[in-house]
């Protein structure tokens, strides 16, 4: 059975998109008080540090879940503060092939944001949620990314580590 799209299921979908909306405004609004530097930026660096520091756009686009087109002026910009490098190097690839990597600066930038990132995540979304909602959350997004649910999940485990990327 299809469920209906009704009145409840729309108010659903809005409020979903309402507090992601607040908190990336807010997430956003912390990065640019201490660091002067936007949400969009910090996430292109935190999907270079998830996928081992180098890859190509296209992956970062999908690691963000962005159209790719609306990656590049973002990589024009962090290239220009000598955070991220591009790269042409690839062997037998055609001259269009490039892949983005994280400079040294552009690590040690990501280190340091992902503090003021990860306190106002805290403070604007973690806080408010014990583990068996984070749970919930997860089940409901998996769902609705179509991912076979974990069975043995680690709640321990740091999702924006480099060699753990999230699940949806």
């Amino acid at each position: 059975i299809v469920a209906r799209l009704d009145a409840t299921r729309i108010g659903a979908w809005r409020g979903l998109q309402a507090v992601v909306g607040q908190i990336e405004r807010g997430l956003d609004e912390e990065l640019r008080a201490d660091w002067d530097i936007p949400l969009g930026w910090f996430d292109v660096l935190a999907s270079l540090q998830r996928l081992g520091g180098r890859a190509r756009p296209l992956d970062v686009a999908a690691d963000l879940r962005l159209p790719p087109s609306s990656l590049s002026r973002r990589l024009d910009r962090l290239q220009e503060e000598g955070w991220i490098a591009r790269h042409r190097d690839l062997p037998d690839a055609d001259l269009r092939a490039v892949e983005i990597e994280l400079t040294r600066t552009g690590r040690r930038l990501w280190r340091e944001m992902n503090v003021s990132y990860r306190r106002a995540l805290q403070a604007q979304f973690a806080i408010h949620l014990d583990d068996d909602d984070v749970a919930d959350v997860r089940r409901i997004l998996d769902l609705l990314f179509g991912v076979e649910p974990d069975p043995d999940p680690d709640p321990d485990s740091d999702p924006d580590g480099p060699d753990d990327p999230p699940r949806v």
